[in-house]
């Protein structure tokens, strides 16, 4: 059964957005106030999920309910998992439109990391959400494209978009040729039970990454991809 949120409140505040920016000097707080209260206005953040069941894991390969997936991460993560949550999260079409009618770099730059502060909002509501429904401790996620090439293929967005369901006609999150979303703020995977919360970003190597949610872990990348170093 396909699920989908869209009344999911902004919590993210000007102060958080001032300090994430690193604006100091007053008419650069004054702009940045003035773009962070017009993009809250229209900001309608969504997340659409799907409960879907894991088939079989085998090697770097995971069938779950009938959709093959090629990831050694996916394969590793999912080992003794059965049941696991498909999902999409977004800023929302509505901000995204808005936004990008901006001519001015700078302030499509700041927009870009509000709008991502909004999709933090989203993708935090849609954990605790089914945390709270589904009665679990710890939620763990895997992520296409997020890390090093080889955890998981952007590539493998496809067949993800495709089990989900109809993510476009559901909250306006479409594919490229590319496989990226847009609106670009959006992001997709796997949510699963865990013991312990686990991310992409300790499997991978990339240094200087402003998305960076946990540090590499050597000794899990080892263990995971049976080599050391990325």
């Amino acid at each position: 059964m396909l699920h989908r949120l869209d009344e999911i409140p902004v919590l993210a505040t000007l102060e958080q957005a001032i300090d994430k920016l690193l604006v100091e000097d007053d008419e650069d707080v004054k702009v940045v106030e003035d773009l962070f209260m017009n993009a809250k206005s229209r900001a309608k953040p969504k997340a659409l999920y799907r409960e879907v069941f894991v088939e079989e894991t085998d090697g770097e390969r995971v069938t779950i309910s009938g959709t093959g997936f090629h990831s050694v991460v996916l394969a590793a993560a999912l080992k003794k998992v059965h049941r696991v949550f498909a999902y999409v999260c977004t800023c929302g079409t509505e901000v995204d439109s808005w936004s990008r009618a901006e001519p001015d770099y700078f302030k499509s730059l700041w927009l870009d990391m509000i709008k991502q502060m909004f999709l933090n909002d989203a993708t935090q509501f849609l954990r605790e959400y089914i945390k709270n429904k589904y009665q679990f401790e710890n939620l763990s996620a895997v992520n296409p494209g997020s890390g090093n090439v080889e955890n998981w293929p952007i590539s493998q967005q496809r067949p993800l978009f495709e089990m989900i369901g109809d993510v476009r006609g559901e909250i306006g999150v479409r594919l490229t040729d590319s496989f990226l979303m847009v609106p670009i703020k959006s992001t997709s995977g796997i949510l699963f039970p865990s013991e312990t919360d686990f991310v992409n970003c300790a499997l991978c190597g990339r240094e200087n990454c402003v998305g960076r949610r946990a540090e590499f872990d050597a000794e899990l990348y080892r263990k995971t991809f049976g080599k050391n170093g990325v």
